[in-house]
């Protein structure tokens, strides 16, 4: 990957190595390494969706958020335009996505010092030792996700569902309002945790 497209992603807070090992093909990776090589490709015309649905996704995130990428690349509004970013419309629960790494956003929560009950939709085949550090406070949030994303109920059943309880100086910033998100912190440590029972479940596509 050439020097400008990864400090790009790098400041925007892409998580690179998934990028590059897990998501993008080698193909795709080699299209975009040769389409977004300087600022000038960039503030230039680039999406596409000819090669690729995982690179479709990132080159109309980036295209989506082009002005708000440059201010980061300039130094200006990073810790608002970050949080922006990873609750943007573009992403869907409804397919996988890149990630983030939440290692490079600034915690902007203050905590209570109490406890939290938190709840997830899963990504397919997520275990208690791979969790995302997306949540929602209650079910109605989850329920909103759903709904947002234009997942259906098979795409909902075939997906684990957690509930857990966690330490609210583990929440790194507070996410889309409407869907009642938190963000916590990488490598998060619950207090317990748990699949949701059917009845809950239930209340979700509802």
């Amino acid at each position: 990957m050439n020097q400008y497209l990864s400090t790009l992603l790098s400041s925007i807070g892409i998580d690179l190595e998934h990028l590059k090992y897990k998501y993008l093909s080698p193909q795709e990776l080699t299209y975009i390494d040769k389409l977004l090589a300087s600022k000038k490709d960039f503030e230039g015309t680039f999406y596409t969706d000819e090669h690729g649905d995982k690179l479709e996704v990132l080159l109309m995130f980036l295209n989506a958020h082009k002005e708000g990428i440059i201010n980061i690349m300039e130094g200006k509004g990073k810790k608002e335009t970050l949080n922006e970013l990873f609750t943007s419309s573009v992403i869907s629960g409804s397919y996988d996505c890149f990630r983030f790494d939440l290692s490079k956003f600034p915690q902007s929560y203050t905590p209570l010092n109490q406890a939290l009950t938190l709840y997830r939709i899963g990504r397919y085949g997520e275990s208690h030792q791979d969790l995302g550090c997306s949540w929602a406070r209650e079910i109605e949030g989850l329920n909103a996700f759903y709904h947002s994303s234009g997942m259906s109920e098979s795409m909902l059943k075939a997906r684990p569902v957690f509930l857990m309880e966690i330490d609210d100086s583990q929440v790194l910033f507070e996410g889309n309002a409407r869907e009642h998100e938190l963000v916590l912190k990488p490598n998060f440590t619950p207090n317990t945790l748990k699949k949701l029972d059917e009845e809950r479940r239930n209340r979700i596509s509802s």
